[in-house]
């Protein structure tokens, strides 16, 4: 079987449909396509921040008769900067082009991890639109944006919001960020002599009281930056230690223990790989604030009337099961499903068969509705 046509399309954003020229944004993306005609329908696969041209994903849906559109948003690479409710109008700029300028009919928004919680605050704003700023207090009025609405959503191994997930991914061991290397043993998970699981619901408690503090701490440190006009990055060490890793009895599922989905929690805590760890003020009370950051994914689904796919992977060793079940009991849809995938991990890697599953439901869901 011969591949997917592929190129490259562009487009652009502004903060308004009526935006001069000079206020505009350059958006690139990947337009996937299973033959030399194009489906009536298209998937919109977006990355809040990555670029993720190409996964496996992207191809095996294409290969069962469905376009695919690739595409990012302005902070492409560059996450320490992303304003989520900014990207927003990059999603919007890409449902427009997709129906002019590609003549798609129909464009159901493909949202996999953080990009699921991306997806469902665009067709919350673009069907309820209550934006008027930024977290950070810059104005952004989205009933201004003409944001057009999706016509569905897959929610695939996605997440409720960044900022829930941070707050139980956070090392709560550190007591003062500008002195990280001095930490409450009593609080370090890795460290020699730590609890170990199945962890005490009272150590439980206390641990997510711990990072929920830390988490404001911070929001508190990036508030008081802006109020400074400090707007360059800053680093946020040690975001990698939920107890979910390490406990499977934690939200169970069929993931390993002692497993993240960057491999070992211990080590991706110490390096610069994890959630988190570069973001500007603004960014992090955006993305990452629990008390400021404007997305919810269970606030969001109440607000969607289009048709809605989740999907739990099985394995998933990434998001807890709790955050796409509890989106899916508050999704208002007539025509919500949801499915598990098992045995998949949350990227499918080294998982030929799941990774078969996953793309022949979204496909035939996708097909059904067409």
């Amino acid at each position: 079987m011969s591949g997917p046509a592929m190129r490259w399309v562009s487009t652009a954003a502004g903060g308004s449909r009526s935006a001069p020229d000079s206020e505009r944004i350059p958006l690139t993306g990947m337009l996937l396509q299973a033959g030399e005609r194009p489906s009536r329908s298209a998937y919109l696969f977006l990355r809040p921040a990555g670029a993720w041209h190409l996964m496996p994903l992207e191809e095996a849906i294409v290969a069962r008769g469905i376009d695919l559109l690739a595409v990012s948003t302005r902070y492409a690479r560059n996450e320490a900067l992303a304003v989520v409710e900014r990207g927003l109008l990059d999603v919007g700029a890409w449902i427009r082009f997709a129906r002019t300028a590609l003549g798609y009919e129909r464009i159901n928004l493909l949202g996999w991890s953080g990009s699921g919680t991306q997806a469902a605050f665009y067709q919350e704003q673009a069907t309820r639109p209550t934006v008027v700023a930024t977290p950070d207090g810059a104005p952004l009025v989205l009933a201004d944006a003409g944001l057009e609405s999706a016509d569905g959503l897959v929610f695939l191994g996605a997440h409720t919001a960044r900022a829930r997930l941070l707050a139980d991914a956070i090392d709560p061991s550190i007591g003062c960020e500008e002195d990280s290397e001095t930490r409450d043993g009593s609080l370090d998970l890795y460290a020699a002599g730590a609890a170990t699981p199945p962890y005490d619901p009272g150590f439980l408690a206390g641990y997510r009281a711990a990072q929920l503090a830390r988490v404001r701490r911070i929001s508190g440190l990036a508030r008081e930056r802006l109020s400074r006009g400090r707007l360059d990055p800053f680093v946020v060490p040690r975001t990698m230690a939920d107890p979910h890793f390490l406990d499977p009895s934690i939200d169970p599922n069929g993931r390993a223990a002692g497993r993240c989905w960057l491999g070992s929690p211990a080590l991706a805590n110490i390096s610069p790989a994890g959630i988190a760890r570069v973001a500007t003020p603004e960014a992090w009370l955006s993305q990452w604030s629990i008390d400021d950051s404007q997305v919810d994914a269970v606030r969001s689904v109440a607000s969607i009337d289009r048709p809605l796919l989740v999907v739990e992977n099985g394995a998933d060793d990434a998001v807890p099961p709790a955050h796409l079940r509890e989106t899916f009991a508050a999704a208002a849809s007539p025509d919500k499903t949801y499915r598990v995938i098992p045995g998949a991990s949350h990227s499918y890697a080294g998982q030929p068969a799941e990774l078969d599953d996953v793309a022949n439901l979204v496909c035939g869901w996708a097909a059904e509705r067409d």
